[in-house]
C-alpha cells in the first residue's frame, strides 16, 4: 500500500481511509505566513502612504508661507505675516524652519533689495508600527514677487479751471479737422477718470502678440483712447459719459502716436498678472503728446493787464511702468512736461511824472521750462499694504526767463534759452518835444536739485509734495533786475541837463510800477504751467497701481 493509505477489513470488506491532517495543516499554516506577510506589507505601504502624506502637508505649509513672504519683502527677514499664516495653516513650534531671502539663487541679508524667498520645513514623524523607525522629513519651497509701480508725475490736467480749458481747445484745434470747445467739466469727465485698464488687455484687444509690439504700435490718439475706454474697468454708463467727450475730439483722429511714447515701460522679469494703467492719466499724455509742436496764442485780460501767451508743448509727459529686480536703480525713469512761452504785456500805466508822457507798456517775455525726470529708485512691500513705500527722485524742470526781442531755442526741446537784444517797452515824450524809447532787458533761471520723495501707502494715491526752491514765476518775475535804458535823440546842450534829470527820474520810478506787473504775469502763468504738467515749487505724483500681490512659486 501506499504511505498514507491504511487498509481497513470488515467482514471481508476493505476500507481505504487517506490521512490528510498534516496535508491541511500545512497549507493553512503557508497561508497564515502569506497573510502575515500582506499585512505587514500592507501595514508598510500605509506607513509609506502616511509618510508621503505628512510631507505634502508639509509642502503646503511651505509653499503658502513662501508666497506670504514674497509678498512683503521688505518685511525681512523676520517675516512676521508670513509665519502667521504658516502657523494658522499647521506650522508646529517643533518643526525645523528657516525663512531666507534670495538674490541671484542665493541667501541674503538684504531682503529689502530681493524679490525671491527660500523657505525649508522639516518635521519628525513617528512610526506608525513598533519595529519601525521615526523619520524626519524636510520640504524646500521658493516664491519670486515682481512688485510693479505705474503713475504719473506733474500733471494737474484734471483741475482744469476755464482760462486752462480754453488753452487746450486752441492747441487742440491748431491740428485741424475741427473747432474743439471742451468745457473744464467736460474735461475733468475725461481726464479725471478712475477708469482702469489693463495693458496686457489692451494687446489682445489691438490684436499684438506681445508687450513690446503694443508699445511699437502707431495708432491714432483717438483710436487708442477708445480702445482703452473698451477694455477699461467701468460699467456701461459711465464708459458712455467718457465715450460722449471722446466723440468731441475727432482731431486727435489726425495725430498717430507710438505708444511708447506715451509710457516709459520697464517690464523686465515682468510675471503673469495684469499691468493696469489709469484711463484718465492716458489721456492727460496722450492729449499733451497730441499737441506736441503746436503753438496756441491764448489771449488773457485781468482789469488793465492785457497778455497774449503764446504757447508750445515741447516735451510730453510720460506714465511711469516699473518692475523693481535686485539691485536695480532706477527701476524706469520717465519725462515731465517741457513748456516754451512767448508772452506780450500790454498794460497803461498811472505814472505822472512832470514834463514826461508814457505810452502803454508793450514788454515781451520769454519763457521756457525745461523738462525734468522722475526716476523710480525702490518699491518696498509691506504688510499691510498701508505701509507699502515708493522711493523716487524728482529732477524738477529749469525755468529759464528772457525780456528781450526774441529769444534763441525758445522752441525746441534741446539747448538753454539765449536771450536776445533789449527791446522797447514804451515811448516817452519829454519837455512835450523830444519822443524816445524806454528799453527793457533781462534775464533769470532757476535750478532746483533733486529730490528724493518716499510716497507710503495702498494705490491709487496723489501726493502734492513741496520742492526745496521755494520760488515760482510770481516771485520770480515779481523780483527780477530789470536792466532799463532810454533811446534818446541827439539835444542841443541846453536841453542835456534837463532831459538827463528827467531820464533819471523815470528810470528810477518805472523800475517800483513794473514789478508787481511782472509778479501778476507770473502768477497767471504759475497757473497755465500746472495745467500743463510743470510746478516750479511743487511736483504732484500719481501712483495709479502699487503691486505686491504679484507672486508665484518658482520651485
Amino acid at each position: 500500500m501506499q504511505a498514507g493509505i491504511v487498509g481497513v477489513c470488515t467482514g471481508g470488506v476493505v476500507v481505504v481511509v487517506r490521512k490528510k491532517r498534516s496535508h491541511q495543516e500545512g497549507v493553512i499554516m503557508i497561508l497564515m505566513v502569506f497573510a502575515l506577510l500582506m499585512s505587514v506589507g500592507a501595514m508598510g505601504v500605509f506607513s509609506v502612504g502616511f509618510v508621503a502624506w505628512k510631507k505634502g502637508q508639509l509642502q503646503n505649509i511651505a509653499d503658502i508661507v513662501a508666497l506670504t513672504a514674497a509678498k512683503q519683502m521688505a518685511d525681512g527677514p523676520e517675516f512676521t505675516e508670513a509665519l502667521a499664516v504658516g502657523r494658522l495653516n499647521g506650522l508646529e513650534p517643533s518643526d525645523g524652519f528657516k525663512l531666507e531671502c534670495l538674490v541671484d539663487g542665493q541667501p541674503s541679508a538684504q531682503c529689502t533689495e530681493s524679490i525671491s524667498v527660500r523657505v525649508t520645513v522639516s518635521r519628525r514623524v513617528s512610526a506608525i508600527l513598533p519595529f519601525l523607525k521615526d523619520v524626519t522629513i524636510s520640504v524646500l519651497a521658493e516664491a519670486t514677487t515682481t512688485p510693479r509701480v505705474v503713475g504719473t508725475v506733474g500733471s494737474n490736467l484734471l483741475n482744469l479751471d476755464t482760462r486752462q480749458s480754453a488753452l487746450l481747445n486752441g492747441l487742440l484745434s491748431a491740428l485741424g479737422g475741427g473747432q474743439i470747445n471742451l468745457s473744464a467739466l467736460q474735461y475733468g469727465t475725461l481726464l479725471g477718470s478712475d477708469i482702469n485698464l489693463d495693458l496686457l488687455a489692451l494687446k489682445t484687444s489691438l490684436d499684438v502678440a506681445n508687450l513690446d509690439e503694443l508699445l511699437d504700435l502707431r495708432i491714432s490718439a483717438l483710436n487708442l483712447l477708445n480702445e482703452a475706454l473698451i477694455v477699461g474697468n467701468a460699467d456701461e454708463a459711465e464708459k458712455a459719459m467718457v465715450g460722449g467727450v471722446l466723440k468731441l475730439l475727432k482731431p486727435l483722429n489726425k495725430v498717430d502716436l507710438k505708444l511708447g511714447d506715451l509710457l516709459a515701460v520697464n517690464l523686465t522679469g515682468q510675471g503673469p498678472g495684469p499691468v493696469m494703467v489709469n484711463l484718465g492719466s492716458l489721456a492727460q499724455v496722450a492729449l499733451l503728446k497730441s499737441v506736441e509742436g503746436q503753438s496756441y496764442s491764448l489771449p488773457i485780460n485781468v482789469g488793465l493787464l492785457n497778455l497774449s501767451v503764446d504757447t508750445q508743448i515741447l516735451q510730453a509727459p510720460q506714465i511711469f511702468v516699473g518692475v523693481k529686480k535686485p539691485f536695480l536703480d532706477p527701476i524706469v525713469e520717465a519725462n515731465t512736461a517741457q513748456i516754451g512761452l512767448a508772452v506780450r504785456i500790454r498794460q497803461g500805466l498811472n505814472l505822472n511824472i512832470l514834463l514826461v508822457q508814457l505810452s502803454a507798456l508793450d514788454m515781451s517775455l520769454q519763457l521756457k521750462v525745461a523738462g525734468g525726470l522722475v526716476e523710480v529708485n525702490d518699491i518696498q512691500c509691506h504688510m499691510p499694504r498701508q505701509a507699502n513705500e515708493v522711493t523716487l527722485t524728482v529732477v524738477p524742470a529749469v525755468a529759464e526767463v528772457c525780456i528781450s526781442k526774441s529769444a534763441a531755442n525758445l522752441k525746441t526741446s534741446v539747448g538753454g534759452l539765449s536771450c536776445g537784444a533789449p527791446a522797447t517797452v514804451l515811448d516817452v515824450t519829454l519837455l512835450g518835444l523830444i519822443k524816445a524809447g524806454v528799453t527793457a532787458s533781462a534775464s533769470a533761471s532757476l535750478r532746483n536739485y533733486p529730490e528724493e520723495i518716499v510716497m507710503g501707502g495702498q494705490a491709487p494715491y496723489s501726493e502734492t509734495v513741496p520742492l526745496s526752491l521755494n520760488q515760482t514765476l510770481e516771485s520770480l518775475l515779481g523780483n527780477i533786475k530789470l536792466k532799463l535804458g532810454i533811446d534818446l535823440p541827439v539835444v542841443g546842450p541846453l536841453l542835456t541837463a534837463t532831459v538827463n534829470g528827467l531820464v533819471s527820474t523815470l528810470l528810477a520810478a518805472l523800475g517800483p510800477v513794473l514789478s508787481p506787473i511782472l509778479g501778476a504775469v507770473g502768477a497767471i502763468l504759475d497757473g497755465l504751467l500746472q495745467v500743463l504738467g510743470v510746478n516750479l515749487n511743487e511736483v504732484t505724483v500719481n501712483v495709479d497701481q502699487l503691486d505686491c500681490m504679484n507672486a508665484t512659486l518658482t520651485r
